[in-house]
């Protein structure tokens, strides 16, 4: 209790783990004292326990598309209900379905490692749509090591609570009104996609309902549809030309509903005199169709009750039920000939504030581009960040991996050891840190900086992971009010990022590698000198003035034949580094050190007098020096010559061969043989 306040969620979890730590005490010693007197066993002393952040229970969301139209309601209702009960929605989101198992989908998929189960009270996975089921179930299976509840929402599972939508019965309305109330017995179907579960179970009501009203399956008018709405106007197409058009099409969703009545209608036909068309989901496009679509949809404030109603009997240490039922309501409208709804709805506004947003959408896509060509140009971590604040971004915190400023790290490489995302993160942009402050490193279990006052605004923090070539390299976290309008932006900003950043990385390892290149093309590998390119460019760069003078060394390694035939290549590469670091050592400041091949070494300076004597001493006690102390059973030794001539007008190759003169003089005054 003594604990000093911070906003740093590593803090907060500290101060946390204390109470905790009290509560359980006080929770053993209830425990206890109850088993005294009749012996009950409890099966998990920490279901009562919540983790939370100060009193706020986190809840854990996973799902793909937070901006579909359905995923965006359930969220909008999910966070009204976890607000009025002290829950926070923690959405782990990616903007794909993760069908295709591509690249962008594997580093898109990794935001669920982010979910830090230590502060995570409830895990929810809505894992319809998501076709990617071993991540979902390593969600699950990890969630149970931290023995947190975990409700699956659409899909049931033995494993965890699942919460099921009545699909058939909810779509067994919409084909028993057709049938009873409007009496047609000539029905046509578009289904979904072929042997998928949910297109299968509506194909079964649909026959089931046929047999018991003993009207005949039609095969000529039934079509697989994949949900889109492609495939439904081919349906409406061939249906026509084959002049076998039905009195009514039940689609098994309402976006081929609202295709096939408008190709329908196209083609001369009226709905419903014609035609009756009925859609199932009860999608939003629905209400905007002419005639308005009949449908069936489930409440969405009734998802989101049955959820939050769930976790807050699992935390307080209640036993929920396996499986949860949410119905289906049948919505009537005109499209199947019934009276039209009573609330007209403005089509005019609603293409308004659609192409209000798309207008808006190209406009943020524009600028966008041009800041992810504008990053790539970016030379230090402040400019990026800089330029990322230039760009309103609105509420959104984006973080990177600890190296991601690291030149050297390959763009597209991680090992199967390394973690997805560091424990230190470098924060690049937010509101809530001052400007001065960025780039700014914390710790990952702080999440973003300021989070506490974040989770004030009462909305859902939602994150995607920021990737580049399937390799992680931070992630967004947005706090957007909860608006359809505002989470439209979502994909947008997260494939921009992965651009821009990706790009950034990119050109960064590329001039890395570009200058690692260059500095190979220049250097000897051997012993870290310039070799004879890299020397001759260099010995141009030497700052001079006429009346100074241009000293040339020349060094030879003595018996170096003698050294590699008696104690191996590896003992004449170490005579040669040798000689090399004692002419690199040399007390000038303006040189150039150089290895022109084999044992050839050279050096050249600038000089005010002639030092010729005074660099060949130096270099011959460093290599007596490490004879000294080196304890080789051979000598090391070199020759040396060195020679001097005016700068003005010098080249350097002519006092390069009378340097090798005295070089050469030098070596025939030692003997020829050494032990």
């Amino acid at each position: 209790r003594d604990v000093a306040p911070s906003r740093g969620l590593g803090d907060v979890y500290k101060r946390q783990l204390c109470l905790n730590f009290l509560r359980i005490v006080q929770f053993s010693l209830d425990l206890f004292i109850k088993s005294c007197y009749n012996n009950t066993v409890f099966e998990f002393i920490g279901k009562e326990l919540c983790c939370m952040i100060g009193n706020i229970k986190i809840i854990a969301v996973c799902m793909c598309k937070v901006y579909d139209e359905r995923n965006y309601r359930i969220i909008r209702a999910l966070n009204n209900f976890a607000v009025e009960n002290d829950y926070r929605l923690f959405v782990y989101h990616t903007c794909s379905d993760l069908y295709w198992k591509t690249l962008s989908e594997k580093g898109e998929q990794s935001v669920f490692d982010l979910i830090d189960y230590n502060i995570t009270d409830a895990v929810v996975t809505f894992e319809e749509g998501v076709y990617a089921e071993n991540v979902m179930t390593k969600i699950r299976m990890d969630a149970a090591k931290y023995g947190k509840p975990v409700i699956s929402v659409g899909v049931e599972h033995d494993d965890c609570i699942s919460i099921k939508f009545d699909y058939a019965k909810g779509f067994e309305q919409v084909v028993r009104h057709v049938i009873e109330q409007h009496g047609v017995r000539d029905i046509g179907f578009i289904a979904g996609r072929k042997d998928e579960e949910n297109s299968e179970e509506r194909i079964a009501v649909f026959r089931k309902l046929l047999e018991e009203y003993d009207i005949p399956f039609r095969n000529d008018v039934f079509y697989y549809g994949d949900y889109w709405s492609v495939p439904a106007l081919k349906a409406v197409d061939d249906m026509i030309e084959k002049n076998k058009v039905p009195r009514a099409i039940i689609c098994a969703n309402d976006m081929m509903a609202i295709a096939a009545g408008a190709e329908f209608q196209r083609r001369g036909y009226k709905i419903p005199e014609d035609i009756i068309i009925t859609g199932f989901d009860g999608s939003e496009e629905a209400n905007f169709c002419t005639p308005m679509l009949t449908t069936s949809g489930c409440s969405y404030d009734d998802t989101a009750k049955t959820i939050i109603n769930v976790i807050s009997k699992a935390l307080a240490g209640e036993k929920p039920e396996k499986i949860y039922t949410v119905d289906y309501d049948l919505s009537v409208e005109n499209s199947c000939g019934c009276k039209p709804s009573v609330e007209q709805i403005n089509t005019g506004e609603y293409i308004r504030i659609l192409r209000d947003r798309m207008n808006r959408y190209q406009d943020e896509e524009r600028v966008l581009y041009e800041l992810a060509v504008n990053i790539m140009n970016c030379e230090t971590p402040k400019t990026l960040a800089t330029l990322l604040k230039e760009y309103n971004f609105g509420d959104v915190a984006v973080v990177v991996n600890g190296d991601f400023f690291d030149e050297r790290k390959a763009p597209g490489v991680i090992s199967d050891r390394e973690p997805l995302f560091s424990d230190k993160m470098i924060l690049l942009r937010s509101r809530a840190v001052e400007d001065r402050n960025i780039p700014q490193p914390f710790d990952r279990t702080n999440i973003i900086p300021d989070i506490e006052n974040i989770m004030d605004y009462k909305v859902p923090l939602i994150f995607s992971a920021l990737a580049h070539i399937g390799v992680p390299l931070g992630y967004a976290c947005f706090y957007f009010p909860v608006q359809l309008s505002e989470y439209f932006k979502i994909p947008l900003y997260v494939n921009s990022l992965n651009t821009a950043l990706g790009s950034f990385r990119s050109v960064t390892y590329q001039k890395y590698m570009t200058k690692h290149i260059e500095e190979m093309y220049r250097h000897d590998m051997l012993t870290g000198l310039y070799n004879r390119t890299g020397f001759y460019n260099a010995l141009e760069t030497l700052p001079r003035r006429n009346d100074q003078l241009a000293l040339v060394v020349s060094v030879d390694v003595d018996g170096l034949k003698y050294i590699n035939d008696n104690f191996g290549h590896e003992a004449g590469d170490y005579a040669i580094r040798a000689a090399a670091n004692a002419i690199d050592s040399v007390s000038i400041e303006n040189k150039v050190c150089g290895r022109f091949g084999g044992d050839e070494l050279a050096l050249f300076a600038i000089v005010d007098t002639d030092l010729a004597d005074q660099v060949k001493e130096e270099i011959k006690d460093k290599m007596a020096e490490l004879n000294r102390h080196c304890g080789k059973s051979y000598v090391l030794s070199v020759s040396v010559g060195a020679a001097v001539a005016p700068v003005e007008n010098f080249w350097f190759d002519d006092v390069m061969h009378i340097a090798d003169k005295y070089m050469y003089e030098d070596k025939r005054l030692k003997p020829h043989n050494r032990i």
